[in-house]
């Protein structure tokens, strides 16, 4: 299995000031989480962009691992590294619209729209 090759020190993600205060919250509050990391990672593709997955699973061998503050790591697979590269991962809680949960705003989404990938300049090399 081919692995893509991408640098952490490439890799801009940010974790809005609401996001880091959720996941900190979320960690020290639920013992099932104990042995979880805390993650995006891309979990499919449609015409419109990516779909992205926030939240906690098992940590891989191969993730990326960025620390910000108060503790709070974020695991990142290489392949969503190459495209989440910059951006900003946001907790909404908005009880009026019920809407609850961590979003990813990825300023690059335009460019992965439709069938960007028959651009080989476009896909990771491995």
């Amino acid at each position: 299995m081919s692995t893509i090759n991408i640098a952490k020190e490439d890799i801009h993600l940010s974790l809005s000031p609401a996001a880091l205060s959720q996941v900190k919250l979320i960690k020290d509050n639920d013992h099932y989480l104990a042995d979880q990391v805390f993650r995006i990672k891309i979990d499919g593709k449609g015409c419109g962009g990516f779909d992205y997955a926030i939240g906690f699973s098992e940590p891989n061998t191969d993730d990326l691992v960025l620390e910000f503050s108060e503790g709070v790591t974020l695991h990142v697979d290489p392949f969503t590294a190459y495209y989440c590269r910059d951006g900003v991962i946001e907790f909404i809680f908005d009880p009026e619209k019920d809407i609850e949960g961590f979003s990813y705003i990825n300023p690059n989404e335009k460019k992965y729209r439709g069938k960007f990938f028959k651009n080989e300049e476009m896909v990771p090399k491995v």
